[in-house]
Parts: C-alpha cells; structure tokens; sequence
C-alpha cells in the first residue's frame, strides 16, 4: 500500500511539477531493515502477537525482558512501551521508533527491552475510504462500522495527513514502581502538533479481551518526517483518510519470566485507548 501511495505522489507531482522534496530520509539502518521486513512479510504468520498483559501492565509490571530484536521476529507494524516507560513505541515497516518524555525519537537498538508491545506483520486485506472532514472520534466510529464483525482482531496502517494532532507520551519511572497508569496517564507529557502528514499504526481488540489487552482500539503515530510521535489522543483533518485493514483470527502472547511478573497482585483494572 505504501509503494502504491508513493508511485501516485509521485506522478501528482510530476504532473503539476511540484518540486518540494520529502524532509526524510531513512537512515542506513532503517534502510535495512525495511527492506528486510518487505522481502521476508509474504512468508510470516498472520497472527496477532502480544508481549505481557495489560492488567500486568496496569498493576505496574513495567520491567519487561522482550528485547527489540526479537519483537521484530513478531511483526512490521506494532506499539506499546519499552521498559521502565522509557518512551513510547511505535514500529513502523520493521523500524522500532522509541518516542521519549522529552519528543525525542530513536531508532530502538536490538539489546534494548520492552515492557509492553503489540505487533504484527501487515497483510492488507482491503481499503476503505472515509470522507473528510474527520476528527479522532468519528475516525474510530466509522472503523467499528466497517469491521466483518467486532469479534475478531484488526490491525491498521493508515497514512494521514492531519490539520492538528495531540500525542501522549509516558512518563520514566524508577524502581520501586510506586505509581500505576491511573496515577502517570493523567499527568503524561503532551506533544501538538498542525499540519502533519504520518502514519497511524492502530490495533483493535474485541471487548471479551477482557484485562489480557485494552479494549477498542488503540494508535500510535508517527510523522513522516520523523519528528513527531505517540500515543494518539485527539487528531482532525479536513482531507479524506484512505484505511488499509488487516483481520487476525490468530492471537498469541509472551509473559515476562522475571520477579516483577511472577509477585504482582493483579487488583487494579483500569482501560484506556
């Protein structure tokens, strides 16, 4: 889908001889990776994956032994958080982006670790189109209405081009976990930006998930150029959004093997998307 987008900017702009080039470009590594993720995504399952539970993830597990490296064996496309809520996640094309409190994006290294992620590896399987205008809200009602049916898993890869956005990161925290996410969500750090183009990489669960994941649907974004990232909290846009969907009928998960995981009381539910 992404080549096929590319092609048609590409020939607009040949068209009516636009002469802006793209304010990114991928480095080396991202490079290589992409290119791996593309040549080797036909051959890899099309299952759901999961690394911990959210209602491990709420009860303060927020030390995670998943390694970059290998969530990339589980997926192109994923969110979720690394350890010790050392920024957001969003990969995107096989490239893991680490979006710090501080707005700061890096490429995840394969040794850093991962507390809490969804990932899969994107096989489209149709496109629809929603009419702009079009704000967050009415952005995932009109998914709910366009799914086969509420009880399987979906995943999105959406590019965008937005007139405004807010972006939640995540707040570092230390050992002792004192705090959970009802305590850290509300006073996260807050990223807007205006006049943005990027992907949304989105995920849903069906409600009987129950505390193993969080219900509805969940997105990350990051910008084209690189520069902006995050959980998404609010978006608008007055352009048309072209949504490729991908449905999973398969779902696995990976614990955490380590002490945190293994003594946690489970006693605190809280959802969010």
């Amino acid at each position: 889908m992404k080549n096929r987008i590319v092609l048609f900017g590409l020939v607009v702009s040949f068209l009516f001889g636009c002469k802006e080039k793209s304010k990114f470009t991928k480095s080396e590594e991202e490079r290589k990776v992409s290119q791996t993720s593309n040549t080797d995504r036909a051959s890899k399952p099309d299952v759901f994956y999961q690394y911990s539970i959210w209602f491990a993830f709420v009860n303060k597990v927020f030390d995670g032994d998943l390694k970059v490296s290998e969530l990339k064996t589980k997926g192109d496309i994923g969110l979720g958080s690394f350890d010790s809520l050392d920024g957001e996640l969003v990969m995107l094309d096989g490239v893991p982006y680490r979006i710090r409190e501080n707005g700061e994006i890096s490429v995840g290294q394969d040794e850093d670790e991962i507390v809490y992620a969804d990932a899969t590896f994107f096989h489209e399987e149709g496109v629809f189109q929603i009419k702009g205008p079009v704000d967050y809200p009415s952005f995932q009602n009109m998914l709910n209405t366009k799914m086969e049916s509420e009880h399987y898993f979906y995943a999105y890869r959406v590019p965008v081009k937005l007139d405004y956005i807010k972006l939640g990161g995540v707040p570092k925290v230390e050992k002792p976990f004192t705090d959970g996410l009802d305590v850290l969500l509300p006073i996260r750090p807050v990223f807007e930006a205006e006049n943005i183009s990027g992907t949304l990489v989105g995920f849903y669960c069906p409600e009987y998930i129950g505390n193993i994941n969080a219900f509805g649907h969940h997105f990350h974004f990051i910008s084209d150029d690189r520069k902006w990232g995050g959980h998404v909290m609010e978006f608008k846009t007055k352009h048309d959004i072209e949504v490729p969907w991908d449905q999973k009928t398969s779902y696995a998960f990976d614990l955490p093997k380590n002490k945190t995981f293994e003594n946690v009381k489970l006693d605190s539910e809280f959802q969010y998307n």
